[in-house]
């Protein structure tokens, strides 16, 4: 991450009165470049503030665990080292935190490319000046609310134990699903504040590496499933009803990816094995997402599959081509798009 690793602290840099409230952790994942040079020689410069923590490679769900391990802070926010913060904004949503006492943060965020374009912006409809409950939030927000967009109290992953998988990449879902289970409190600071980079190649949502970590992702997705069947009926409805609403939503993404835009026989494979281990832990979330026919009373592509003994059916083949077609004609692979009913105008 050396190329853009500058970028990332620099937009960490806010006033000195903020600086004192603020403890940046750098976790250094064993990197072999000059990413862990170039975080020290902020530590050295702002010491009070940043701590350089350098670990031998465990991939990204050992990093937050590590800087879990060692934070100290009320509130903690992951920033990944090829995003940044809108500096300016990062500096106002300080001082927002020093005034907040709730669960749950949630901000806005861009989409950017390698130039720093925006490519697309997510801002959220929700309540303004007061806070409010997980079940004020549409069902259809809820696979929208990234990392990128959430910042927890630090009490609450403690008090669940909060552990990420370690060793493979992905697990920023377990992020953004788990906690939810502790979240009582949510209040919505309605500025981007966060910039996260698309495009960067070998990028985890790469579709070719997507592809390539096919088996990873459904680890990620057993993880969820697991323990939403741990927890479900012992939290409160509205953290019940989201997680679901969260859990049915994130685990469609893998389905819609690996059977209608890039199937493969071995992906079919892992997928049905994926598929039987839902049922087997939560029928509830497998009968949700296989219903017969979605809300516009058009074939589940999930039931068709399963009705055909897990075999690509003629009705997969057609989606299939419908979505290479619209690659041919230009249109970018987009794993979600930001419905527009959900923008603030």
């Amino acid at each position: 991450m050396e190329k853009y690793l500058r970028k990332c602290l620099d937009s960490l840099i806010v006033s000195d009165e903020n600086m004192q409230l603020l403890e940046v952790l750098v976790i250094n994942d064993g990197s072999k470049d000059s990413s862990s040079q170039i975080a020290h020689e902020y530590e050295a410069k702002y010491p009070q503030t940043f701590r350089v923590i350098d670990k031998e490679n465990g991939n990204y769900g050992s990093c937050i665990n590590r800087g879990l391990k060692e934070a100290t802070g009320k509130f903690v926010k992951v920033l990944d080292a090829d995003d940044y913060y809108v500096k300016d904004i990062f500096n106002s949503f300080i001082s927002f935190l020093s005034q907040t006492d709730v669960d749950l943060i949630i901000n806005d965020f861009n989409i950017v490319d390698e130039k720093g374009e925006v490519i697309d912006e997510y801002t959220f409809n929700l309540p303004i000046d007061r806070n409010f409950t997980l079940a004020d939030i549409p069902e259809r927000m809820t696979e929208l609310l990234w990392h990128q967009g959430i910042t927890y109290k630090t009490d609450i992953l403690h008090k669940i134990n909060y552990k990420q998988t370690e060793g493979i990449s992905y697990t920023d879902d377990e992020w953004t699903f788990m906690p939810m289970v502790a979240v009582r409190s949510v209040v919505y600071f309605p500025q981007i504040v966060y910039h996260y980079l698309l495009g960067r190649e070998g990028q985890t949502f790469d579709p070719e590496v997507m592809m390539s970590s096919f088996d990873k992702r459904i680890k990620v997705g057993m993880s969820m499933v697991k323990f939403y069947a741990c927890v479900k009926g012992n939290c409160p409805n509205d953290s019940n009803h989201f997680m679901t609403e969260k859990l049915k939503r994130r685990i469609m993404v893998i389905y819609n990816f690996y059977l209608t835009k890039h199937y493969t026989t071995e992906g079919n494979r892992l997928l049905k094995s994926f598929d039987q281990f839902v049922k087997k832990q939560s029928d509830y979330i497998y009968q949700l997402i296989g219903q017969d026919r979605d809300k516009f009373g058009r074939k589940n592509y999930i039931c068709v599959w399963r009705e055909a003994q897990y075999k690509n059916t003629v009705y997969l083949f057609l989606r299939q081509v419908k979505f290479k077609v619209r690659m041919l004609l230009g249109k970018k692979f987009r794993n979600l798009s930001m419905p527009v009913d959900l923008k603030r105008k």
